[in-house]
């Protein structure tokens, strides 16, 4: 059972978040951003960790569309300095939805991250979500982590989340990945199934 942190103080993630969903306002001039992502922006930047809770929680309530925004706005590259603020956003609000009592929250945002790794976004993107998943992922996104396993770039951060995710399900498609698996991906799959055998 992976730990549970507290969400990330209000100055990183929240503050990140506001930039990340301003950029998207931005981006797209015909539009104004949801009311709810608006009401947001003018709260910010929050103080203390209630205030922050009320603002993710407002972010999460906008759905899918927003997170997909997120992840659009942290961009291809490793190391993009355009990308940071919408890193701190995404990872505040897996952090939050990770914590007890917040299942519905979890579920929206790890289904919708799990989605974009089939998404046309680049291996280095791709990895930052898995290592998101790695926090927030459930049973239910085992199918997408488990198609990363043939990925030189992506099978160590895939095989990392399966094993926090853990249980029967991440045991068997490590498994069914190992026969195929070759060089540094095979090391990490059997230290997977390894670790998850002895649980």
């Amino acid at each position: 059972m992976k730990p549970l942190q507290e969400p990330l103080c209000a100055k990183t993630s929240v503050a990140g978040t506001a930039a990340a969903v301003s950029a998207l306002a931005a981006r797209s001039s015909a539009a104004e951003p949801p009311k709810k992502v608006a009401d947001v922006l003018t709260k910010l930047p929050a103080d203390d960790y209630k205030a922050a809770g009320e603002l993710c929680t407002a972010l999460l309530d906008a759905g899918p569309a927003v997170i997909k925004e997120l992840v659009n706005l942290v961009g291809d590259e490793f190391g993009d300095p355009k990308g940071a603020k919408p890193k701190y956003a995404l990872h505040g609000l897996v952090h939050y939805a990770s914590r007890p009592g917040a299942e519905t929250s979890r579920a929206m945002l790890a289904e919708t991250l799990a989605g974009e790794l089939s998404a046309e976004h680049s291996e280095e993107l791709k990895a930052f979500i898995v290592r998101q998943l790695q926090w927030c992922g459930r049973t239910q996104e085992i199918p997408a982590l488990a198609k990363l396993l043939s990925s030189d770039r992506l099978c160590n951060p895939a095989t990392q989340a399966l094993v926090a995710i853990g249980g029967p399900a991440a045991l068997k498609a490590l498994r069914d990945a190992l026969p195929t698996a070759e060089g540094l991906r095979q090391v990490a799959i059997s230290q997977a199934v390894e670790l998850l055998s002895r649980k």
